[in-house]
């Protein structure tokens, strides 16, 4: 577009997505050290923050949307119905009103991906928390079928269904198919994530500049985990009962949460660059730009390859190792990814 990103080539698209998918495979390792000795609210900002101020020369201006908010709320409250808004005229002013709308929609379903994920490595492995999360292969067409009825290709529920199945057999260590609390919070991780995958087809089609959506969800992103971590703080308080006042429990919440935050920050330094600047700022922003070209389903399943990447690091860096099923599942989820991405570029050939 004139006033955005130039477009990717399917195939540039389909490669730089699969480096999206081994850096998110790198994530599962280094989230699991972290919140082996630190609060996961306080994690979750500490990395978005860091992704926020990477991501903060590319930041819109949230006036126009804001003014936008604002009319349409004084609109809908007027007497005689009319829109009293005034339509935006110019086109930089536009895009980033839509930039803050998308942003925020977007930030919200990844705050809910990453911050499930956190919580949800508390209590199980990388290795089965990587695989469980990429379930969203299967939850994506799902999604697109019954919140869009879109029609899925045979093709692509093959790809999805083989994925599942990989996915399975590497969760499954060989000796218990028991799920703790940990599986749960992987799984509805993955559901959040899917639903990102999902909208993120629209807000790249809606949003010319992929750097400022980035940003705009990122800083939604940084909000919402401070929000966590203020409530959790409230929530740890619930037994004192000195603490009357509701000034005193928010003043009380909001210094043990920079006090959280400066233990995550001094405990991982390298940690948390690695995760705010690289699986985080420099990710999102590839994949917002790569999957403009690639239906969501299909890049879905591109994505299956993250459990794989993720379980090759978990051997490396946490000593986790794959089973003789885990080892058939990896390879079935391999398939299933290249089969999509020859997918996507026969298409493009025909068109």
């Amino acid at each position: 577009s004139n006033n955005g990103d130039d477009q990717l080539l399917q195939g540039q698209a389909i490669f730089l997505l699969n480096v999206v998918a081994v850096i998110w495979g790198t994530q599962h390792s280094v989230v699991k050290m972290v919140v082996e000795d630190c609060d996961a609210s306080a994690f979750s900002f500490a990395r978005f923050a860091l992704g926020a101020a990477i991501a903060a020369p590319f930041t819109p201006s949230i006036r126009p949307f804001l003014e936008q908010l604002t009319s349409e709320i004084e609109s809908r409250r007027s007497d005689d119905g009319e829109i009293q808004r005034e339509v935006i005229s110019d086109d930089g002013e536009r895009d980033n009103a839509l930039a803050w709308k998308w942003g925020i929609e977007m930030g919200m379903w990844m705050f809910l991906g990453y911050a499930f994920q956190a919580i949800g490595l508390e209590y199980t492995t990388a290795q089965r928390s990587g695989f469980l999360l990429y379930l969203n292969v299967k939850f994506v067409p799902f999604f697109a079928r019954i919140l869009l009825g879109r029609k899925i290709s045979i093709p692509t529920w093959a790809s999805a269904f083989t994925a599942l199945a990989g996915t399975a057999l590497i969760a499954y260590d060989g000796t218990s198919t028991t799920f703790n609390v940990g599986d749960t919070w992987s799984i509805a991780a993955a559901m959040a994530s899917a639903m990102f995958i999902l909208r993120l087809e629209a807000a790249t089609a809606a949003v010319k500049n992929s750097a400022a959506l980035n940003s705009a969800s990122l800083w939604t992103v940084t909000l919402a985990a401070f929000i966590w971590c203020i409530g959790d703080g409230i929530r740890e308080q619930g037994d004192i009962t000195t603490l009357t006042s509701t000034v005193d429990v928010l003043t009380t919440s909001v210094q043990s949460t920079i006090v959280k935050i400066q233990q995550t920050f001094s405990s991982h330094p390298v940690e948390l660059i690695y995760l705010g600047g690289i699986t985080t700022a420099v990710a999102n922003y590839i994949q917002t730009k790569a999957q403009r070209g690639i239906s969501a389903e299909r890049a879905s399943i591109i994505y299956a390859l993250d459990p794989v990447y993720g379980a090759f690091f978990a051997n490396v860096l946490l000593g986790e190792k794959l089973t003789e099923y885990g080892m058939v599942g990896a390879g079935l989820i391999t398939i299933a990814a290249a089969t999509n991405a020859f997918l996507d570029l026969g298409k493009n050939n025909e068109e």
